[in-house]
């Protein structure tokens, strides 16, 4: 199982001063592809979230449901969060 922090980071490309993953940002490449595969799930899933743009409650979101998210999304989701563990 991938843990919610790598999956932020994963989905969102998060960056800061937080620990590991503030080191660990995915590439750019990996951010587009996690969120081109995972736009359908967040307009089902988070709809609500994503209509008020706080990309921090989408994430949240996301991260939550990420089990009823498409496989598609799910696949890019651990390809990018595995890219980040490496």
């Amino acid at each position: 199982m991938i843990r919610p922090v790598l999956v932020a980071v994963a989905v969102f490309g998060l960056s800061g001063t937080r620990g590991q993953a503030a080191a660990q940002t995915p590439t750019s490449a990996a951010q587009a592809s996690v969120r081109a595969a995972c736009m359908s799930s967040i307009r089902s899933l988070c709809s609500a979230e994503a209509i008020s743009g706080d990309r921090s409650s989408v994430r949240a979101c996301l991260i939550k449901n990420l089990d009823k998210a498409t496989a598609e999304c799910q696949s890019a989701v651990k390809a990018a969060a595995r890219s980040v563990q490496d």
